[in-house]
Order: structure tokens, then C-alpha cells, then sequence
């Protein structure tokens, strides 16, 4: 059952009369691995994972912004779950809204909204963050992050366990290492730098890739493009055997001597070569792009 009407009496104090900001100030006590979902309209929205037994949510919305929610439990025990939805009139209203939400550290939470700017970090449980424009933060290893947007940037800074990112025409930016790592976009450039990922699958459409990460041992990294360059920088003491094809495109080799040979069909170009003990398998793959392979 939700404690709806113990929540929503902590959640908003109203302004002044006249006034054009609500307070928002929400306190629960949670478990380690609460799972909160927010929905909704909102400007700004920070998430900081801590290491309280609790979930707090503060900040300002505008006065005409409708809110609604609740914690799971009794009130009297420890939450596993909380939900929170906000609503506006428009975007311009929504885009005053300004939130803090703390949650236990191993603890999941799941973000949708429109325009919205939200920043993640220290949160090690789980993180789904779903927005239409604005901008996506993270500075946290969490053990699962999904992230989707159409035109939002996105900029991971860690080395999530699972990780599956996506955007039509945003860039997509992860600075570290991942187990198992998918990225998607249109037009957006995707971006590995550093870390150690196992397997990997990027894909654009027309958008650019960049590869400057360690491939693990007997790993699988795939990379795939119809226009869009791929650029891949390997390092030389690291075993692995690559195969990069160019249909119409090209395929350059800063890496070692090995030359590139024709395509198939008599056109484009291919690359095929290995390193150390070639135990990760590197596939590169463009319809009529780029591909550079360096070290």
C-alpha cells in the first residue's frame, strides 16, 4: 500500500502568496536496494547516491506544477520502493523545476522526462534515464546503466558493468571500460576512451565512432556504420585480430605494415591482421565510410 498521504505532507511547502517556487522536501527511510521511479517534467535533475538508509528528494517547481507519489511500506519499515511523477503546462514552466535526489548507493533508479539536464553519480546499483532533449551526466560504475535520448549528449564518466546508451542525433561519450557495452545512434558520434571492455557492439547510421579503449582478453568488439568514420585506436601489447571491410570507402592501416586489399566486389577496401595472441576478435564494418586502424 502507498503511504501516499504521509508522503505528499513532507513533499511540498508552498511560497508566499504571489510566490512562483514550491519547496519540495521528501524524506523516507529505504532499503539498500530501494528502487525509485521518477516521471515527469523537469528542468534540472541531480542524483547522488549515498550511504544512508534513506531517499531524499529537495529542490523548487514552479507554483503551477502538479505533483503526485509515494513510498511503498507502512511508513513504519524501511521503503523498497518510492515513485514520483511531475506535471506541467508546458515546457517553459517545466524548465524551472530544479531537484536533489538521494538514494542508497546500491539502490535503482529510473528517470523519464523530457528536456530535461540530469547528472548522476556514486550510484553503484542501477541507473534508467530516459529523456527527449537537454543533457546526460554520469560519474558512477553502476552495475547496470541504460540510457535513451533523441537529441540529449550524453557523457559517462566510469566503467559500468552493463551498459546499453542510445540516441538519434546526440553524441554518446564514454570515458572508461565496460563488460558488456552497446551503443546506438543516427547521427550522434559515439565515443569509448580508456578502460577495458569485453564485448561491445557500436552502430551509427551517419554518425562517427572512435575507439581509444583496451580490448580484454578473448573479448568481441563489433563496429558498424553506413557513412559515418570508425576510428580505432589499439593498443600494441594487448592480442587481438581484426577484420575491417569498407564497401565503397576506404581503410587505412596507421597500426603496422599490413596493407589493405580491395574489396570484394572490386571496390572498397579490406584489412585483416593481428596482434599478441589474437585472442579478442575485432570486426569494423562501414558501407561507405572511413576506417583507420592505429596504435
Amino acid at each position: 500500500m502507498l503511504a501516499v498521504a504521509v508522503v505528499l505532507a513532507a513533499l511540498v511547502s508552498s511560497a508566499s502568496s504571489g510566490g512562483a517556487q514550491q519547496k519540495v522536501n521528501l524524506r523516507h527511510a529505504a532499503a539498500a536496494d530501494v528502487y525509485v521511479r521518477l516521471t515527469g517534467s523537469i528542468g534540472t535533475l541531480r542524483i547522488v547516491g549515498w550511504d544512508r538508509d534513506s531517499v531524499v528528494v529537495t529542490g523548487t517547481i514552479p507554483a503551477g506544477m502538479r505533483m503526485d507519489g509515494g513510498a511503498g511500506g507502512d511508513g513504519r519499515t524501511p521503503t523498497r520502493g518510492v515513485k514520483l511523477y511531475f506535471e506541467s503546462a508546458s515546457d517553459a514552466v517545466s524548465s524551472a523545476a530544479v531537484l536533489e535526489l538521494h538514494v542508497p548507493r546500491t539502490g535503482r533508479v529510473w528517470v523519464k522526462s523530457g528536456t530535461a539536464n540530469v547528472e548522476a553519480r556514486d550510484v553503484t546499483g542501477g541507473l534508467d534515464i530516459n529523456v527527449i532533449g537537454g543533457s546526460i551526466q554520469v560519474a558512477a560504475s553502476p552495475r547496470e546503466l541504460q540510457v535513451e535520448a533523441m537529441d540529449a549528449a550524453v557523457v559517462i564518466d566510469g566503467s559500468p558493468a552493463w551498459l546499453r546508451a542510445k540516441t538519434a542525433a546526440g553524441d554518446i561519450t564514454l570515458r572508461g571500460g565496460s563488460t558488456d557495452l552497446a551503443m546506438t545512434s543516427v547521427s550522434g558520434a559515439l565515443r569509448v576512451e580508456g578502460g577495458s571492455v569485453e564485448r561491445a557492439r557500436l552502430q551509427t547510421v551517419t554518425g562517427a565512432i572512435h575507439f581509444a579503449a583496451t580490448p580484454a582478453g578473448a573479448g568481441t568488439l563489433d563496429f558498424d556504420s553506413h557513412s559515418g568514420m570508425i576510428d580505432l585506436l589499439l593498443p600494441p601489447s594487448n592480442g587481438f585480430s581484426l577484420l575491417a571491410s569498407s564497401i565503397t570507402g576506404e581503410v587505412v592501416n596507421r597500426f603496422d605494415r599490413t596493407r589493405p586489399t580491395t574489396g570484394r566486389e572490386g571496390r572498397g577496401a579490406e584489412l585483416a591482421l593481428e596482434a599478441g595472441n589474437a585472442s579478442a576478435r575485432i570486426t569494423a564494418r562501414t558501407f561507405k565510410g572511413t576506417i583507420t586502424v592505429r596504435r
